[in-house]
This record gives C-alpha cells, structure tokens and sequence, in this order.
C-alpha cells in the first residue's frame, strides 16, 4: 500500500529558520555571481563589457547586501524597543498615573474624587461637565485661577440636586477660558492605580479600573 510522506509544521507553513535563511542569502549572492561571470564568458570579444556596466552590476549586489542588512538591524531594533517598552509597562503595576482619558469613577455612591485635566496655558475658569452613562448632564462645576499642566477640580459624587449619585464611571469634558477672553487647549485625564498590564492589542496597555490606557498616552507617575 503506498504511503504518503509525512510533513512537519515548518513544510506545511513554509516557515524557513535563521540557518535556512542564511543559506537562501549565500545561495542568491552564487547565483548572481555565476550569472554575471557566465555573462562575462559569453559577451563578445569584440564588443566586451563595458567596464562602468561592470561596476553598476556590482554596486548593486552591494546596494541589496546593504538593504538587507539594514532590515536586519531595523528588526533588532525593532524588538529590543518593544522589550523595553513591556518591561517598563509591567514596572508601572501598583502605581497611581494619570493619563489620557475623559472618565472619572466612584466607587460608591456619592463619593467624593477629583477631575484631572491638562491646560496647555494658564486659565482664569473652567466649566467641568458631567455626563451619565446615557449621556445626560448630571453635574456642572465651575473652577477658577488654574495653572498651566496638570490640574486636579474636587468632585463631590453628587448631582445637580445635591443627591448622591450612584457608583460606576462617568464621562467628563473641560472648556477652559485664559484671562484675555481666548479659549485654553485642554486635555482630559483618568487616573488611577495600575492593577495590570494587557498585551492583547500586540502592545502594553495599563490596565486602570476598567479602562487601557496605551503607555504613550501617560502624562504623570506616582507611587
């Protein structure tokens, strides 16, 4: 009875090693090679190679070494960033940050937190809104003589009427005034402790309350 051959993983997705890479490379440089010196043996006499078109066809095996050595470093590179960035984003488990973001959490109801937001400038008031889960003003706060970068605004957990609103996370947006009337560039921020790190979008992401949060996005680290 005839048999087929049995492939391994490697044949069946024709993923090639470093050592058969190396070879392919060793192979291609032979070939090109053979294939200029048969080039070489069969011009004619009278009409030989031209010696500049001798040297174009060298420069460019050098120029292909060349790029291929420099994707080689490119990847290394590559890698050695991304290790870098992992472990620097696995050191920041159990550190309070504040990033980019535009939702604050309470814990329980009507807790008492604090908004923090990024002023390009300084700001003579801001106008904090609040908004509920379906999007619905539940507060409005009104602070005044902020300074230029990270600015922190008390939350009391409650709504317009004064009651305690209930746990969960709210979204909030920030438009701020400077002294001459113009409008002052704002960036909001979440902030919270890093309970984890996720890897699941092929980069870190902070794990903060329920949120990620890309480690570019982090503005301010703190024990």
């Amino acid at each position: 009875m005839a048999t087929s051959p049995i492939l391994n993983f490697d044949q069946l997705t024709g993923y090639t090693g470093p050592e058969e890479k190396k070879k392919n490379d060793m192979l291609d440089k032979e070939v090109f090679l053979n294939l200029l010196m048969t080039q070489m043996k069969q011009q004619d006499p009278l009409d030989p190679m031209d010696n500049q078109q001798f040297l174009d066809q060298l420069a460019s095996l050098a120029t292909v070494e060349e790029l291929r050595t420099s994707n080689a470093n490119l990847n290394t590179l590559q890698l050695y960033q991304s290790s870098i960035n992992n472990a620097q984003s696995v050191s920041m488990i159990g550190k309070e940050v504040r990033a980019k973001g535009d939702m604050v959490r309470l814990a329980t109801d009507g807790e008492t937190t604090k908004v923090h937001f990024l002023l390009s400038g300084e700001a003579q008031s801001a106008e904090i809104t609040i908004y509920n889960s379906k999007g619905t003003v539940v507060r409005s706060i009104t602070a005044s003589d902020l300074k230029e970068g990270i600015n922190r605004v008390k939350f009391n957990g409650l709504d317009r009427n004064g009651s305690p609103l209930p746990a969960g996370e709210y979204k909030f947006e920030v438009k701020a005034t400077g002294k001459d009337g113009s409008s002052v560039k704002v960036t909001t921020l979440i902030s919270g402790r890093v309970k984890g790190v996720s890897f699941d979008s092929g980069g870190p992401e902070l794990m903060i309350d329920e949120q990620k949060v890309m480690i570019g996005d982090v503005y301010e680290v703190a024990e």
